[in-house]
């Protein structure tokens, strides 16, 4: 009983009724707890009188927790469901859900991770590779005793390695000291030791492709070429040098060559520090005189470039690219969008943000699945050119579909703007055909022309009178 007599229902039947309706859309809150109150109370009068059995007022307990269900269904009725999907949220969440399910089907972007990952070698800036040019369709290089000799009296140079691949085969040949000059460290077992032979490193990809990762190829024996190699390690995945499509690396003896060797091989320096590669061409040339070897000429030093390297700048210019053709498509096709305050420019730019770095990861995502699962080929290479143009094109078209969609947003609520309305007339000048879009909570209208006559936009804001026409739509 309450201080003015009338009759009170328990407690807890209240309280449920009283969090059931924060489940309840906040408009319509009020009246929908004011109807299952007056319900709970009526019931309970009854049963006060000795109208209603205690099993009726067991009921009126069940009745209370049914208040959830109904409070739910009224959040999450068609109605109410057609909001949240027109809604600012709904757009947010299911772009990060989207970038959270590709990061679960991709190892956590594994692929534009890698971009960041160290290089699995040491300091490719200081490498340069030393050599003569051939004429066309012979081999280029240096001869094979240049090589061992400049490592041993070579001052500018912190080290000299020789290499001989013939062309279109999936083997190098080089010498001991070659990974140790590039710091190179395998992921299995080691690279080779000065007095090696008869043994062989794999590569990742081959370890990866052949051999499924077998951690027991170690001391396996593979014959290539006539010939019986035992396996003493296995290099990163994402090492290379010389070509990519090297899988079989085996030691070189450069002097005195290797009796299948060419007359020329190639060399790869590491330059001191201080050290310029037109010193080191003066240098190598004296010490091959000085040792009465002959050189026609100083040879050629420049950077070597067969390396690993972080793919940055090509993506960086595609997004820049799909960023520009996006924006001036949005100019010519699409006025300003009606944004006002950091929410309307905040939902702009993480909506952007969404839209465009979605199909980016996805595409970085699908090249490095590319390089890694196919061998190189025509075909590798004409599909990577493909998808290029095809995932620029994909991130303009997100671009402009961002702003499209912040056109037909309310600029106060941000909710999609509904109940389209044409006006005006297609043949008349004075009032020219448009199409008017009202917001569901009575914020605005906003009219927008269907001719190209260059007409801006035009946002009307509806005055609080109009509220009473909306109150049940919110």
């Amino acid at each position: 009983m309450r201080g003015d007599g009338k009759v009170r229902p328990p407690l807890a039947c209240r309280a449920l009724i009283r969090a059931a309706s924060w489940i309840a859309p906040r408009p319509a809150r009020p009246a929908w707890r004011a109807k299952w109150d007056g319900n709970l109370w009526s019931g309970w009068i009854l049963f006060e009188r000795g109208e209603l059995t205690r099993r009726d007022s067991t009921e009126l307990r069940r009745y209370s927790w049914g208040a959830f269900l109904d409070a739910f269904w009224l959040r999450f009725s068609r109605d109410s469901l057609r909001r949240a999907v027109r809604g600012p949220s709904f757009v947010l969440l299911a772009g990060s859900a989207a970038l959270l399910a590709m990061a679960a089907a991709t190892h956590g972007f594994r692929g534009p991770r890698a971009l960041f990952d160290p290089l699995p070698l040491q300091d490719p800036g200081e490498l340069v590779a030393i050599r003569y040019s051939g004429a066309m369709d012979e081999p280029s290089g240096v001869p094979p005793w240049l090589v061992p000799l400049g490592r041993a009296k070579a001052k500018l140079l912190a080290g000299l390695a020789g290499y001989w691949r013939p062309r279109g085969t999936p083997r190098a040949w080089v010498t001991t000291n070659f990974f140790d000059l590039l710091g190179a460290r395998p992921v299995l077992g080691r690279t080779f030791r000065a007095d090696d032979s008869g043994v062989a490193v794999l590569s990742g990809a081959a370890w990866r492709t052949v051999y499924n990762r077998d951690p027991a190829i170690l001391g396996r024996k593979v014959d290539f070429e006539g010939a019986s190699y035992a396996i003493v390690g296995v290099l990163p995945e994402g090492f290379w040098a010389i070509s990519r499509d090297i899988d079989l690396w085996t030691p070189l003896t450069a002097y005195p060559p290797a009796p299948s060797a060419p007359y020329l091989i190639g060399a790869i320096g590491r330059l001191r520090r201080g050290a310029s590669e037109e010193a080191v061409r003066a240098e190598l040339f004296e010490i091959a005189r000085n040792d009465n070897q002959f050189l026609p000429r100083p040879p050629q030093v420049t950077a070597f470039t067969a390396l690993p390297f972080h793919p940055y700048g090509p993506y960086l210019f595609a997004l820049l690219f799909a960023l520009v053709s996006g924006g001036l498509l949005v100019a010519r096709v699409l006025p300003l969008p009606t944004c006002r305050g950091v929410r309307g420019w905040s939902f702009l730019v993480s909506k952007t943000t969404l839209a465009v770095a979605a199909p980016l990861l996805l595409w970085v995502e699908v090249d490095g699945l590319v390089l890694s699962a196919m061998p190189s080929s025509l075909g590798r290479n004409m599909l990577l050119v493909a998808l290029t143009p095809a995932f620029i094109f994909i991130c303009a078209f997100a671009v402009w579909w961002s702003f499209a969609d912040q056109r037909g947003r309310c600029p106060v609520c941000l909710q999609l703007l509904s109940m389209p309305v044409s006006m005006g007339s297609w043949s008349s000048v004075l009032e020219p055909a448009t199409t008017e879009l009202v917001c569901d909570s009575g914020h605005g209208s906003l009219a927008f022309p269907e001719t190209d006559g260059g007409l801006p936009d035009r946002w009307t804001n509806l005055d609080p009178s109009w509220s009473e026409l909306f109150r049940d739509r919110r």
